[in-house]
């Protein structure tokens, strides 16, 4: 944890301790004189440029907690700042804590406003930080900073007062839910033992008396006193407040118990009654900070100046880091390239080696890469009969009584050969097809079964046949080659009426079938 320096003003003394590694290293007090004043500034001299937080312990203290409108951003800060203005007109040193919302409707905010009314008590101690340029980080109320007791203890009380003897009186400070209600500095005769147990228990009672004045508490409500004892020296006065008010509880927290559960040693406690409250303020600085903003000026640039610095750090590591990837990444790439020549090199002279023992090539190399490339452009170029296949497969399975005998194919610039070719109606082809141009056609020769000498039936089964492969729209004609019959009006007519015509011959019949040319 960071440096920073702690202070804890009081009317007759003020307490300096340095915080470092998360705990106080050094605590001394300086008494308010002059000569006090002039070792403080000494003290200051070596602890330049340290964070500074100021604690004060005095009866010149204000608590007021009030009731707002909930409002947002500027609303609620010129709402707030005129109420602090309104309560608190001779003082810089206010502050207001935002508590939380109401249970009501309206759901309003409520706020702690408090103030130290007494500026001029720490007057000359922040004169002397601040001549030195020392940040202050804030200036806070001891009851505030006490409230952090209440973690540390783990007390579990609905209604607490914590009593501590300190070197201007008695404070004595109420907490109603873990939450700061009142606090009171008391100045009276507690010197002499005997009137010490007296003057606790009527502390104690005016304390009660003033809570139920203020409907805070009643006197019928139990209260639980907890006695902060640094010194072990208050048995006594425990056990007459305990004896003297029935109603209540008084726990008393001896020196040892208080080093175990606060992590403070004994010599701390011993130094000073407010070593306690500035290790709190240590370990946490509470929401009230009285300081106004022309006070943390300087504290202000010291937090952006450390941003800066933090900034550049994490800069400087992350362009080490990347520095040093680069630098890894180079030696990494500069052993890859020497290892992929070596493999070059070697991988070469076994090329070399092999190539010397092949035997003489029948041709030179330039030969027989362009005879390579012929033959991929001509496996490239190749065609198949598998369009035709495909077309007749899909104009069988509508077609069950033909049956294809033979099937011849060709691709080329002419047509396969086939007499006494008849074109039948078939899809229009593409426009515009140039003359020469490589085409596909197949020549179907095939049958009708069974075939009972019905030709009638046989014809119109064909034709069916034929327009259905018209259809398709890759093909540019069907011309039918031959029939079973031949029906041309122009032939006379022979044969024998009495013949059966179910006791022989066939249905055969061939078919052209030309596609269109590729585009």
């Amino acid at each position: 944890m960071a440096d920073k320096l702690l202070i804890g003003i009081s009317a007759q003394t003020v307490t300096a301790a340095h915080w470092h590694g998360g705990k106080i290293v050094e605590c001394l007090t300086f008494a308010n004189d002059e000569g006090g004043q002039a070792d403080f500034k000494d003290y200051l001299d070596r602890s330049a440029d340290t964070p500074t937080h100021i604690m004060v312990d005095a009866v010149e203290e204000d608590y007021r907690f009030e009731t707002l409108p909930h409002a947002y951003g500027s609303d609620r800060a010129d709402m707030v700042g005129r109420k602090l203005k309104q309560h608190y007109r001779n003082t810089t040193y206010m502050a207001a804590t935002l508590l939380g919302r109401d249970t009501g409707k309206r759901r309003d905010d409520r706020y702690l406003f408090s103030a130290l009314t007494n500026p001029d008590l720490i007057a000359d101690w922040l004169q002397a930080v601040a001549a030195r340029g020392m940040p202050i980080a804030g200036i806070y109320l001891l009851p505030v900073v006490g409230a952090g007791l209440l973690d540390k203890l783990d007390v579990k009380a609905i209604n607490l007062l914590l009593v501590a003897q300190h070197a201007t009186g008695l404070r004595l400070t109420f907490f109603r839910d873990r939450q700061f209600r009142l606090s009171r500095l008391t100045r009276g005769d507690s010197g002499r033992p005997e009137n010490r147990t007296r003057y606790f228990s009527e502390e104690i009672s005016n304390t009660r008396l003033y809570l139920h004045a203020l409907r805070t508490m009643t006197l019928d409500e139990h209260l639980t006193v907890l006695l902060i004892d640094r010194g072990d020296e208050l048995q006594e006065e425990a056990a007459g407040v305990a004896r003297e008010n029935p109603s209540l509880d008084c726990v008393r927290l001896g020196r040892s118990e208080l080093a175990g559960r606060l992590g403070i040693n004994n010599e701390l406690l011993e130094a000073s009654p407010y070593a306690i409250y500035l290790h709190l303020l240590g370990l946490k600085a509470p929401l009230s900070n009285l300081a106004p903003a022309s006070t943390m000026v300087g504290y202000k640039r010291f937090q952006a100046r450390r941003a800066i610095y933090a900034a550049c750090g994490a800069l400087s590591v992350a362009a080490a880091v990347w520095t040093g990837t680069n630098l890894y990444q180079s030696v990494m790439l500069s052993g890859d390239t020497e290892y992929a020549a070596r493999q070059t090199a070697l991988l070469s002279s076994q090329y070399q080696e092999i190539t010397r023992q092949f035997p003489q090539a029948p041709t030179s190399a330039e030969n027989l890469k362009k005879t390579v490339e012929i033959a991929q452009r001509l496996r490239a170029t190749a065609h198949t009969p598998q369009k035709v296949m495909a077309l007749l497969g899909r104009a069988l399975e509508v077609s069950p009584a033909i049956v294809i005998r033979e099937l011849g194919w060709k691709y080329g610039v002419t047509e396969i050969e086939a007499e006494g070719a008849r074109t039948l109606e078939a899809a229009p082809s593409a426009p515009g097809g140039a003359a020469g141009q490589r085409k596909e056609s197949a020549l179907i020769d095939g049958e009708v079964r069974p075939f009972r000498g019905d030709y009638r039936s046989a014809i119109i089964t064909i034709n069916g046949f034929a327009d259905r492969l018209a259809e398709e729209p890759e093909v540019s004609e069907v011309k039918v080659v031959k029939l079973p019959l031949n029906v041309n009006p122009a032939l006379s007519l022979s044969g024998n009426t009495l013949d059966n015509p179910e006791q022989g011959g066939t249905a055969e019949f061939k078919l052209l079938l030309v596609f269109k040319p590729p585009k």
